[in-house]
């Protein structure tokens, strides 16, 4: 498995220098740490694991979003969800589970999920341009991140500012 660190501190309640300095430097949290570390130890029964990817972690007010890499999505979910269900227990907190992608729709229509994106469109303002995402607002509070959580998430994955807005 690879996650955002090391194989020795996956497997280790220590950092190593590297992570260390990782964490230190805010290329890290905690939550990369024990969501890393928690897959890591659930791999031995999900073999599916060992050969996914884990980006990012997230700990949003009402959800964790798990960032991997294009097409390990599925991987961490499991089968049935059975992986995300376990993960979810042990954290005591729910569970977004979102893959990188070339495309940011892709990226967009999972942390939006369920929603449906209605437009995305380009807004010009005196700081430069950005990217507006519109959703039906009956989806507002559906989707478990707020609107600052979502732009950041997405923000990071894609590297692109959005603003996110229920219309």
């Amino acid at each position: 498995m690879k996650a955002p660190i090391c194989n020795v501190c996956l497997k280790s309640d220590q950092l190593c220098s590297g992570c260390e300095e990782k964490l230190d430097e805010a290329e890290i949290d905690e939550i990369d740490i024990k969501i890393s570390r928690i897959l890591q130890d659930l791999s031995t029964d999900y073999g599916s694991l060992k050969d996914s990817e884990i980006k990012k972690v997230f700990d949003m007010e009402n959800v964790v979003a798990v960032i991997t890499a294009e097409g390990d999505g599925a991987k961490v979910v499991g089968r049935n969800g059975e992986i995300v269900k376990e993960l979810a227990d042990r954290i005591e907190k729910s569970i977004r589970v979102v893959e990188a992608a070339e495309s940011d729709m892709e990226v967009i229509k999972g942390l939006l999920s369920p929603a449906e994106v209605e437009s995305i469109n380009t807004v010009f303002k005196p700081d430069g341009e950005h990217q507006k995402i519109v959703v039906d607002e009956s989806y507002e509070g559906k989707i478990n991140l707020s609107t600052d959580e979502f732009e950041k998430i997405i923000n990071w994955v894609t590297g692109t500012d959005y603003e996110l807005s229920f219309e």
